[in-house]
Parts: C-alpha cells; sequence; structure tokens
C-alpha cells in the first residue's frame, strides 16, 4: 500500500470524454465539467474536480470481498470496521494545476496520496514551477476502488494538446509498493490490480511514461538531512532515526530499506550526528508486523535516552500531515524531538520533481 494508510474509494462506471481536436478552443463546458458513467464533478476556480472532503464511500459486499482477497490487513476486519475504515480517508480525486490556458503536447500528472485539504495544497502549491512550464495536474487518492479522477486527469491535458504523459509518483513510494503496482496497472503497465480491478485509463492517443518513486537521488538526501538539522540543537550528541511509511509485506519492505539505506550511508559519512538508523512502520501492515516495527523503534529511542543521547526522528513522506500522525501516537510518552515536515514543504523538492520530468522529457518518445 502506500504512504499514509489506506485511503480507498467508491467505484463507479467510467466512460471516456469525447474531445475536441488539440488545436481547436476549449469550449465554456469542457472548460469546467467532465462526464464520467454520466455524472459531472466541475472543475472549481482553484482547478479542483472535487465535491467534498467528506465524501462517504457506499461498500458492497462484493468490494468487501474484493478488498479482503487483496489486502491482508482488511481479512481481520468486520464489515463494520472495514466500511468505517474506508469512511475515515478522503476521496479520490483531480486537481489542475497549471493555468488552464497553458498548451503543449507534453504534460505532467502527479500521482499521490492524499491525506487532506492543507497537505494536499502545500503540495499542489510547490509544484508551480513545473505547472508555469507543462500542463500539469495531480491525481490525489490511492484509486481502490475507483480511477475516474486519473481519467479526468488525463482528459483535461489531452483538452489542452497533451499527447505524452509523465507519470510522477509524488515521492514516498519506491517501486517495492503494492500502490505503486496498482496506479501502473491503471495506466496498463502492470497485469494486476493490487486492490479492486478498477477501469483502466482510456486515452488511445497518448503516450504515457512512468517516471519517479521514492529513489537513492541525492536531493532526496539533502531533504532528510535539512529536515533533521531544522530541529536538530547538537547533532553530535544526537542519534537521527529516518521512519518510512514502507509497504506492508516483507517481500516488498526487503528491498524497500534497501534503497533509503543508501540516504542512511550519505547521512552516516557527514559524520554530524552520533548515529543514523532507518526503520519502516509498515503501516498497512497485519498488526503482528506493524506492532514489531513500533516496539523496536521505541526501543531504540529508549535506549538512546539511558546512555545520554538525544533524539531526532524524520518521517519519510511528501506530505505534512499523514504518517507523521501515526508515528507521534505511537512514540507518545517518551523524549525525543520530531522532524515532522513533508519533503514538498523543501524548494528541493520541486527541483527534484523536474529532474525526472527532464529526464523523462528526454527521452525519445515511441
Amino acid at each position: 500500500m502506500n504512504a499514509h494508510g489506506v485511503a480507498p474509494r467508491l467505484a463507479f462506471l467510467l466512460l471516456p470524454l469525447l474531445l475536441a481536436v488539440a488545436t481547436s478552443e476549449l469550449s465554456a463546458a469542457d472548460e469546467h465539467v467532465h462526464q464520467h458513467g454520466g455524472a459531472g464533478i466541475p472543475m472549481g476556480p482553484d482547478g479542483k474536480r472535487l465535491e467534498s472532503y467528506n465524501q462517504r464511500h457506499e461498500m458492497t459486499p462484493e468490494m468487501r470481498e474484493g478488498l479482503r482477497k487483496k489486502v491482508a490487513l482488511y481479512r481481520g476486519f468486520s464489515d463494520r470496521e472495514l466500511d468505517m475504515n474506508m469512511n475515515a480517508m478522503g476521496p479520490d480525486y483531480e486537481w489542475y494545476v497549471s493555468d488552464p490556458k497553458l498548451k503543449g503536447d507534453t504534460g505532467v500528472l502527479i500521482l499521490a496520496h492524499g491525506v487532506g485539504e492543507n497537505s494536499d495544497r502545500i503540495l499542489k502549491e510547490a509544484l508551480t514551477p513545473i505547472a508555469e512550464k507543462y500542463p500539469t495536474a495531480i491525481g490525489y487518492g490511492m484509486a481502490m476502488m475507483a480511477s475516474a479522477h486519473l481519467q479526468s486527469a488525463v482528459d483535461d491535458l489531452r483538452a489542452r494538446g497533451v499527447r505524452r504523459i509523465i507519470l510522477v509518483d509524488e515521492g514516498t513510494t519506491t517501486k517495492y509498493n503494492t500502490l505503486t503496482r496498482h496506479w501502473q496497472y491503471i495506466f496498463g503497465m502492470h497485469p494486476e490490480p493490487s486492490y479492486l480491478a478498477v477501469p483502466k485509463v482510456n486515452a488511445p492517443d497518448v503516450e504515457f511514461v512512468w517516471t519517479g518513486h521514492f529513489n537513492d537521488h541525492p536531493l532526496i538526501t539533502e531533504m532528510l538531512h535539512d529536515n533533521a538539522r531544522s530541529v536538530s540543537t547538537s547533532p553530535a550528541g544526537e542519534v537521527l532515526i529516518i521512519v518510512g511509511h514502507g509497504p506492508e509485506d516483507a517481500v516488498d519492505n526487503v528491498p524497500d530499506l534497501e534503497i533509503l539505506q543508501v540516504h542512511v550511508d550519505r547521512l552516516k559519512a557527514k559524520k554530524e550526528f552520533a548515529d543514523v538508523r532507518l526503520i519502516n512502520l509498515q503501516d498497512d501492515a497485519i498488526l503482528p508486523v506493524r506492532e514489531s516495527n513500533v516496539r523496536r523503534l521505541r526501543t531504540w529511542i529508549q535506549q538512546a535516552s539511558k546512555s545520554g543521547k538525544k533524539v531526532v526522528v524524520v518521517a519519510v513522506s511528501a506530505a505534512s500531515f499523514g504518517v507523521q500522525q501515526h508515528i507521534k501516537t505511537d512514540l507518545r510518552g517518551l523524549d525525543y524531538t520530531f522532524a515532522e515536515h513533508g519533503l514538498s514543504e523543501s524548494p528541493k523538492y520541486v527541483q527534484w520533481v523536474e529532474s525526472l520530468v527532464a529526464a523523462a522529457v528526454a527521452e525519445k518518445p515511441q
């Protein structure tokens, strides 16, 4: 699963939008509303196609059965618990970032988990430099039970002449992740869905280029370092612990940690902190796995305190209000300092995304 916990959605029938030719001007109706299965969501003045952040998700028995087959965590949930989990999460939706008048043959679609209005806005505003160059949209949500918001984002980009869309993971999931594979399924790049078999994006005239992932890029190391130093008072006497959300399965967690370890090694090489450690919370894993990781993390903090060292905890998260809330709950009662800002608040974040887009643009179209 992905970066901030399960974010389920209501599945509904999706019909592709009939678009005008790329060179024609958009009509007022095209500019403000898309029709998907007869249900249109207008684009607001800020670019959002969203009815409410408080959307409820009606679950059918078939949906519950399908999710339990795909998600180990849900197998122990009652119907009521599963429904409550679904409705505790926000909606899938599109947020168009660029000026609607901007046209181009190459566009950018950011795939983001989504957390809530404030955190989603921080990410949207961080992407402004890219959105001024390329038609850019964000698809918020895990698309567990619906993919209409991703179709809508693609439609909006196509309507502005885009025929090559660069897909960028927001930056908190490596390729060893069910959410990554589910997104790739929706865009025809992976054979099986990680969750429900939602409709794939229908855009036969568009080339999709996958890039991104939370990887071993030096800029990510710098962002983690900057976050740590923003709350550090005396690094030589501090233990830095990097905490990731992590995938739920061990088969994904091992290589995921190997990628994150590159950042740990670089930070250790600076010889600023007394020690640098890494752990994945595996926030969506079954309870015994997650509890084991929390116990280990708490033990590290307690051991550091007993040895006279302070602890700085840094969350691996693009968003600012996601997995951080879970970490604070898990570490309640312990003495530590939390650098809880999301990476998207750093000016280096957009530099990292720009580097991914530039590399994809440089590739020869198929």
